[in-house]
């Protein structure tokens, strides 16, 4: 029910700023577009998406889920797709049913999952906060709330990895909301899950961290080269650097169609 909800405000949003925007300009901006920088920002497109989809296939192979680069550059474009349709992308889960068909319990299949998104949100929470000095004046109680809950984030994921003590907590309060029947399956889940989370080291995060940074940098580019294709050249890069990494955070609030009513 909150995901159907959710997915009419983002449209009701989505309508409401076209209205604003007016129906006229917007085919005026159409109509002027320079389809040289266009159609490059358009070729970009595929980088950016097999090296989304090389870093999926990496996480699953250091937990020794191995498939062909082709097939995770399908099954990830997929998963995307719906995504894009779906409040707060969640259609991205799908990713998980097609490893567990492929004799992969959930628990297992979730891990790469959780860490290809969870790639994504360190990076922009990162670079918001980076992005936030640069109005140090207009931002310096954000900056420091952003810089705790970073930090934070960052002891309590060491944290939890290393010690038991956040673990056996969560799984008892886990245990006090599932249903009996479940239990048992949710358990097995749930061991599958802390035992592949532990099979990755610090190299295999600064590897996932590289691909993720190289994939942000790709459409960070594509993002300027569409300002350009439109006739808008007076946006320096580094605000648009900005202005794209917390539409990236919007994206990813349940409120909207690939964040299409709050951008």
């Amino acid at each position: 029910m909150i995901k159907k909800y959710s997915f009419i405000v983002g449209v009701i949003l989505f309508i409401l700023i076209l209205n604003k925007l007016g129906y006229k300009e917007l085919i005026n901006v159409f109509n002027k577009i320079n389809f040289y920088y266009f159609a490059f920002a358009v070729l970009l497109l595929l980088p950016l998406l097999f090296i989304k989809a090389y870093r999926w296939n990496y996480i699953k192979k250091t937990q020794g889920i191995i498939f062909s680069i082709k097939d995770s550059f399908l099954i990830n474009n997929i998963s995307l797709a719906i995504g894009f349709i779906t409040p707060g992308r969640l259609g991205e889960l799908t990713k998980i049913f097609y490893l567990k068909n492929k004799d992969n319990t959930i628990g297992k299949s979730l891990v790469s999952v959780v860490l290809d998104r969870l790639a994504d949100l360190f990076f922009l929470l990162f670079l918001s906060l980076i992005s936030l000095i640069f109005f140090f004046s207009y931002f310096k109680k954000t900056i420091l709330l952003l810089t705790i809950i970073i930090f934070f984030l960052i002891l309590l994921s060491i944290f939890a990895i290393k010690s038991n003590i956040i673990q056996i907590i969560f799984k008892k309060i886990l245990n006090l909301i599932i249903p009996a029947r479940y239990k048992k399956s949710w358990s097995l889940n749930y061991h599958d899950f802390l035992k592949n989370i532990k099979t990755y080291t610090l190299n295999n995060y600064l590897l996932i961290l590289f691909f993720t940074t190289l994939s942000w940098s790709i459409y960070y580019i594509q993002s300027f080269l569409l300002l350009k294709s439109i006739g808008i050249n007076s946006i320096p890069f580094l605000y648009l650097v900005i202005s794209v990494t917390i539409a990236g955070f919007i994206t990813l609030l349940p409120i909207s169609i690939s964040g299409l009513g709050t951008r």
